[in-house]
């Protein structure tokens, strides 16, 4: 029977004799790596020391795993503008200030999520549970121009007019209230206007989707 190794780092499960030479995920060594015992599954691992890193990489590999290593949430992204739905997944989505409650979304311009923010100047966000992966697919992997998305789904309207999923932990509601250019995307600015709570439970990470997928 196959061994299970987690990622210290990032929580990511590799199965086999050994643990990865690299973990796939962070980029990690296979000294980042623990052995997984039916023990071990029945509580969170113990936080690691962070070990200093012996061998630098070039300066383009070293931005590309100092990315690596920031954590990201996933959530689905609604939209709705003159009679159109729309809504994708996407990983930025952070508070900015409390008083008053302000969100930012990073959103690709090629994007029809994008083009229907534009036009009606709101979106709407549903953060997903760890049992969230066909969410993240569906809304992931395929273009609002050629497919509904919403289709099946048990969804509501929220009151800014946009869909938002049932089966999730919470959503929210925004209005933008300002936007920034970053080349291939733009980062939206919102004014939170509504937000329900509908589970309790942990949310999906970037992280805990790609490792349990």
């Amino acid at each position: 029977m196959d061994k299970r190794w987690r990622c210290t780092v990032c929580g990511y499960i590799h199965t086999g004799d050994s643990p990865p030479d690299i973990c796939p995920i962070c980029g990690v060594d296979a000294s980042f790596f623990e052995l997984v015992t039916e023990e071990g599954e029945a509580k969170a691992p113990a936080p690691v020391p962070a070990k200093p890193v012996p061998n630098q990489l070039d300066k383009a590999a070293s931005i590309r795993q100092a990315l690596y290593r920031i954590s990201y949430g996933l959530y689905i992204i609604t939209a709705h503008a003159e009679g159109k739905d729309n809504g994708q997944c996407a990983n930025t989505c952070f508070q900015i200030t409390s008083e008053p409650a302000r969100i930012a979304i990073g959103i690709n311009k090629q994007n029809y999520t994008h083009e229907l923010i534009q036009k009606s100047g709101k979106f709407g966000v549903s953060v997903l549970s760890q049992t969230g992966h066909d969410y993240a697919r569906g809304f992931g992997y395929r273009s609002g121009r050629d497919v509904n998305k919403f289709e099946g789904l048990a969804v509501h309207r929220g009151e800014s007019g946009v869909l938002l999923l049932d089966d999730v932990l919470v959503t929210m509601e925004a209005v933008v209230s300002g936007q920034l250019d970053c080349g291939t995307h733009t980062l939206f600015l919102g004014d939170v206007t509504g937000g329900e709570i509908l589970q309790e439970g942990d949310p999906m990470t970037y992280a805990y989707f790609r490792a349990s997928k």
